[in-house]
């Protein structure tokens, strides 16, 4: 039971101390109770499987599995490994990464199985998938000829369209309006947040410290990043024009693996250091968090279903990587995947 002291106090992963006002926390993990129930009961989608990438055969390949019935289907077969999985907003398609050699494309495949086809054009390396809020575009990094640059293009085989040339380290999320797409540059002269107009105009830089990982709340009003302008990745949330940054972790470990709940109420992320790691949520105006692991190994990669009611993870609780499934107050965790494989990189 939480006891009601005001002042601060850390608790602990193994070495690690995690901030928490006792206070905030109790009254955070009412919040939590009340605000994700109504959303399970206000947000609907018929998107059920998840995706997820898997090495169970030698090579990665991608998977899908329904959460439901725990049913598995193998996507890709061939030499090479595929990997990076990201389902379509109708969860219809699912774009992948296929490494060849030295380069590394992008393809889009039926969640059935069927139709496979390329995105990327020509050798390179590609990465950073990220889905139009419609599923007609993706945005992207190409790496060709050794400097990386952002494209936006058509899932039926129109010319990409170059977005910016800023040595960006990731393209991070769309608008939910599909009007903006955010990227990042982790360090250097161009470091920071940055939105670009998907045609490739006005550009706009947020921030100028080494921040990464921008991503857009659902109600298109703020942005929740992971900046080291303190030495360690923390979680900061801003206006959508760059305004009011506000720090909402302080810890001594990294946090990473940033997302929005689907109603926009709370922050998801982990927090610790190698086999040390759990997830935990947060609500971005209280800045209480809330621990939703407690396994004492290395929880990562969580995922929101659609509806808000439940979490994809990965764990290691039995040395390799595999899926669990949790309720949105981190309650009823079940194993979806278990074989001799890691299991990773879940999307939903």
């Amino acid at each position: 039971m939480l006891s009601l002291i005001s002042r601060p106090s850390y608790a602990p992963i193994g070495g690690l101390r995690i901030w928490i006002d006792r206070r905030r926390m109790l009254t955070v993990a009412m919040l939590i109770n009340v605000v994700l129930a109504a959303a399970a009961l206000g947000c609907s989608s018929s998107q059920s499987l998840i995706a997820f990438s898997s090495d169970r055969d030698g090579n990665r390949e991608v998977y899908t599995v329904d959460p439901a019935t725990g049913d598995e289907r193998n996507l890709t077969e061939s030499i090479g490994d595929e990997f990076a999985p990201t389902l379509s907003p109708d969860g219809k398609l699912v774009a992948f990464l296929s490494s060849s050699g030295e380069d590394v494309g992008i393809e889009v495949i039926e969640a059935s199985g069927e139709g496979r086809q390329p995105i990327s054009a020509g050798p390179g390396r590609y990465g950073s998938q990220q889905w139009a809020p419609d599923g007609s575009r993706l945005a992207y990094i190409a790496e060709i000829g050794g400097r990386p640059a952002i494209y936006v293009g058509g899932i039926e085989g129109k010319p990409p369209l170059l977005l910016t040339t800023i040595r960006a380290d990731e393209v991070s999320s769309w608008s939910p309006d599909g009007k903006s797409v955010a990227f990042s540059v982790k360090q250097g002269e161009e470091q920071g947040v940055y939105i670009r107009n998907p045609d490739g105009v006005n550009e706009f830089r947020l921030t100028e410290t080494p921040d990464y990982a921008p991503i857009w709340s659902p109600d298109s009003k703020r942005f929740a990043f992971i900046s080291v302008r303190d030495g360690n990745p923390e979680i900061y949330v801003m206006n959508v024009d760059g305004t009011e940054q506000r720090r909402l972790t302080e810890t001594d470990a990294p946090e990473y693996d940033l997302s929005w709940s689907p109603n926009g109420k709370f922050l998801m992320f982990v927090t610790g250091i190698g086999s040390l790691a759990e997830i935990y949520i947060t609500d971005p105006d209280s800045a209480g968090h809330i621990r939703l692991t407690h396994n004492e190994v290395r929880d990562d990669q969580p995922v929101w279903s659609p509806n808000g009611k439940q979490i994809a993870f990965v764990s290691y609780l039995d040395g390799d990587a595999e899926i669990f499934l949790m309720g949105s107050d981190g309650g009823e965790q079940t194993r979806l995947t278990n074989n001799k494989g890691d299991d990773i990189s879940p999307s939903w």
